[in-house]
């Protein structure tokens, strides 16, 4: 007879938060049980209370473990005071992209929570935090001459959210419109080429001013 396995709760809660993601992220939060999160991860209905309490707050800590990565990059760059708006705006715009590339899952997560509006219901403080810090970084570079003042600080930050996110949420199907050949991530980097040129001369103070 083999000898029982210890109990491992880090593991276990490691599991619980794999298995939500993915299937979270697959067929949105409405329509996952927390027994059929418990099932795929291997643990019995009641370590999801344990660890969790509800599903809702599961939910959040799988939002949470993912962002949280972002948030710190993101957060230091916009603590840099030794580089000029535009130039900050660009590492802010790479940084998001590259935190998509790495967990592509992610931008899924996000958009089925955006049709579930299961984030209005969720307290999770980091994203309206980043927002604030980044379009009081905007605003200040704006008023310093940096970036064009004629459009709100917090609509020139949404709008690079946007650029990036729309393409990490639907670029499978517009290659596919598009008979695009290859691999969906090589057209990552030419994306975001095209990206950086065109916000970053559209955010720019324009000639003259």
């Amino acid at each position: 007879m083999s000898p029982k396995r210890r109990y491992d709760p880090d593991a276990a809660r490691r599991d619980i938060l794999d298995a939500a993601e993915e299937l979270f992220t697959e067929r949105g939060f409405g329509d996952v049980s927390t027994a059929t999160i418990a099932k795929a991860a291997g643990v019995s209905q009641s370590q999801i209370h344990y660890h969790f309490e509800t599903k809702r707050g599961l939910y959040y800590e799988v939002f949470r473990r993912r962002f949280a990565e972002y948030f710190e990059v993101q957060a230091e760059l916009l603590a840099r005071i030794d580089e000029e708006g535009i130039e900050r705006m660009r590492a802010s715009v790479v940084a998001y992209f590259r935190f998509f590339q790495e967990h592509p899952r992610f931008a899924k997560l996000m958009m089925r929570a955006n049709l579930d509006a299961v984030h209005d219901k969720v307290d999770e403080p980091m994203t309206g935090a980043l927002l604030r810090s980044g379009a009081e970084v905007i605003a200040d570079s704006q008023r310093r001459g940096e970036i064009r003042d004629d459009v709100p600080a917090d609509f020139i930050l949404l709008q690079f959210l946007a650029l990036v996110a729309y393409w990490f949420y639907n670029r499978e199907h517009h290659l596919a419109d598009l008979e695009r050949s290859g691999p969906h991530e090589s057209h990552d980097e030419a994306y975001l080429e095209g990206v950086l040129k065109v916000y970053l001369q559209g955010i720019a103070p324009p000639r003259g001013s």
